[in-house]
């Protein structure tokens, strides 16, 4: 009998040690991958492969690694379907309803929907968190009231940024809560245990956690005051009338990118209220902003006429600033061209570039409102100086680039004539310096990095910022006219790929020390005849982006005369 078979114990002697079991596994080894180990195979071969060797260091890896990355893997489904299912918070801001939702994202920030117009994104921060918010609806009604009284407005502008603050925050705690219970629920379906399902909520809780906390850290409240605007022109008359012809086209598109530019800015203006910039900006708040617009090359395009009109007057701009190229051959047929100046109603500050002949130059000159400078001449409109100089060469040929070997020479030798029309500008007038040079060609600059702290350029039909380390910023605008009638612009066009129309709008302010400062630049691009987007970038600087001045050094130079030296 088997109770006759079990040995007695000896009275006395000790108890007989039970053989010890093998510790248990927190994170048991998964069936599928026991044959991708040494010493383990699937239990089908138990019985062939019994007398394998023991598991090795790579088992004992497989057996942590791999459940864990199972884990987060079901964690990572669930909680995704969950923000999806997350529901928006829908919050009123003044005569619009908007939706506002929370969720994790490879593109970062906050984004504004403005359907069907487009949409105003912020950069302000780096943790794979995006907060959207989508317009629902606009209440006509409330919103003409808003127009029409500025009590509104201000009242508005007050409790807008909590409205939204405690929408956003709602919709953060209800995304969270979805993520996590998705979480849960994924690892109760794939584990059919509660252990593993409290796990990947935990896991999914420690990625909200870290990700929050991320974006606390590197949250930037100044981004709010930088925003980029993208939009499409879907419904603009050109894009659906391909079947007409160049003329008509042409008109189309004049009249839906008029429509739309005026649209945009005026939203894009509300978006960004200039006269608060200088609080983050270093000037005073409240202060009076001037703002100049900066055109370039535009090259016998109306439309970039267009746009001009169009951003003069929605954005109150004081000055339009032109750095040359406003013709493409310089001939006197062309001047017709230029009747458009004076019905800006604002100062037109040129300069001549290298497609100007000296034609072109009378023929501005001759335009009401229009101010030519030359030869290192110094104006002062809107309450800003100007210092400028036309391009030394006349080659309506040729193409925009950068200037190399001589030909950089002869800009840095008309570059030093504008800097001597500086210094003695200065000299007689110590306490208003000058605000801003003008030119052409951006090569040869060194003669008036460090005299002035704005330099304002064209020619390479591309935009382009930079800040030398002797404080001065220059900034090259690209074609306003998108390259307009020249043998790149009409071949980028019959390409497909038309030159954008450029501007750049300038905002100064006065600062502290009582001399004007830039606070602010808006870029502004319209996709060239064919295309239909719009974009508007605002950048907002800092005392920090604005360093003093290091003024250059005089040097001996062979003839025993002295020059400027850049530092």
């Amino acid at each position: 009998m088997a109770a006759e078979d079990t040995p007695r114990r000896r009275p006395g002697a000790a108890p007989a040690r039970r053989p010890r079991r093998p510790p248990a596994r927190a994170w048991p080894l998964p069936r599928w991958a026991t044959g991708l180990v040494p010493g383990r195979a699937p239990a089908s071969a138990a019985g062939r492969d019994a007398g394998r060797a023991p598991a090795g260091v790579l088992e004992r890896v497989l057996r942590r690694v791999l459940p864990l990355l199972g884990l987060l893997l079901v964690s990572a489904a669930g909680a995704g379907v969950g923000f999806a299912l997350a529901p928006g918070q829908s919050t009123w801001v003044g005569p619009l309803q908007a939706q506002v939702r929370v969720h994790p994202s490879l593109q970062p920030g906050v984004r504004v929907d403005l359907p069907p117009v487009g949409e105003i994104t912020f950069g302000t921060h780096r943790a794979p968190v995006a907060v959207t918010a989508g317009v629902e609806s606009v209440d006509l009604e409330a919103a003409s009231r808003l127009v029409r009284s500025p009590q509104q407005l201000l009242a508005l502008e007050l409790t807008a940024p909590d409205t939204v603050r405690a929408a956003t925050v709602r919709a953060a705690a209800w995304s969270a809560a979805c993520g996590v219970g998705g979480a849960v629920l994924a690892g109760a379906v794939v584990y059919r245990a509660r252990r593993r399902a409290l796990q990947t909520g935990a896991a999914c809780l420690a990625v909200l956690l870290a990700a929050g906390g991320a974006t606390a850290a590197t949250f930037d409240a100044a981004a709010l005051q930088q925003p980029r605007f993208t939009g499409l022109l879907s419904r603009a008359p050109y894009v659906v009338t391909s079947t007409q012809d160049a003329l008509e086209r042409l008109e189309s598109y004049r009249s839906g990118l008029s429509d739309i530019v005026r649209s945009v800015s005026t939203l894009y203006a509300v978006s960004g209220n200039l006269p608060v910039l200088g609080d983050g900006a270093g000037g005073a708040p409240g202060q009076d902003v001037t703002t100049v617009l900066h055109v370039s090359d535009l090259h016998l395009n109306p439309l970039g006429f267009d746009l001009v009109e169009d951003l003069v007057q929605q954005f109150g701009v004081r000055a339009v600033v032109d750095t040359g190229d406003i013709t493409t051959w310089g001939t006197e047929a062309e001047s017709s061209f230029l009747g458009r100046i004076g019905g800006l109603g604002v100062p037109y500050v040129f300069v001549r570039g290298n497609h100007d002949s000296a034609l072109t130059q009378q023929a501005v000159a001759a335009q009401p409102g229009a101010v030519v400078l030359d030869e290192g001449a110094v104006a002062e409109v809107a309450g800003l100086r100007f210092a400028g100089k036309g391009d030394p060469v006349f080659t309506p040929e040729g193409e925009g680039s950068t200037a190399e070997g001589e030909a950089e020479q002869v800009q840095r030798r008309s570059n030093e004539v504008l800097a001597a029309g500086i210094a003695d500008w200065e000299d007689g007038n110590p306490d208003d310096p000058v605000d801003v040079a003008l030119v052409h060609d951006p090569s040869g600059l060194e003669p008036l990095l460090g005299r002035v702290p704005l330099v304002l350029a064209g020619h390479l039909h591309r935009r382009g910022v930079t800040l030398d380390s002797s404080g001065t910023r220059v900034m090259v605008e690209g074609s306003t006219g998108g390259a307009g009638i020249t043998s790149a612009g009409l071949d980028r066009l019959a390409d497909g790929e038309p030159v954008p129309l450029s501007a750049t709008l300038l905002h100064f302010g006065t600062g502290p020390d009582g001399e004007d400062r830039l606070l602010a630049y808006d870029e502004v691009t319209v996709g060239g005849l064919g295309l239909a987007e719009v974009g508007l970038q605002r950048t907002v600087l800092t005392d920090a982006d604005r360093p003093a001045l290091s003024p250059p050094t005089a040097v001996a130079t062979p003839s025993g005369t002295s020059a400027a030296a850049a530092p």
